[in-house]
């Protein structure tokens, strides 16, 4: 089954917090965050380090389309 919802940093994690191996609509297309972490010393927002080889900020307020399989029990 897959779970479809939406991702922000907002002061809460949202539905979903972003992992690794999560799909994220980027640029019309579904890609692989491959990682992600906090940028310099502010520690506001995210970088999204995709499978495509690009890195997105995900700034706080901003949301993403996500999407991960759910394990299977």
């Amino acid at each position: 089954m897959i779970r479809t919802g939406w991702y922000e940093l907002s002061g809460g994690l949202g539905p979903f917090d972003l992992q690794r191996g999560d799909r994220v609509l980027h640029g019309g297309r579904w890609v692989t965050v491959v990682d992600l972490y906090a940028p310099g010393s502010s520690g506001h927002g995210r970088v999204l380090h995709l499978d495509d080889g690009r890195l997105h900020l995900l700034r706080p307020l901003e949301r993403v389309r996500t999407y991960r399989r759910s394990p299977r029990g």
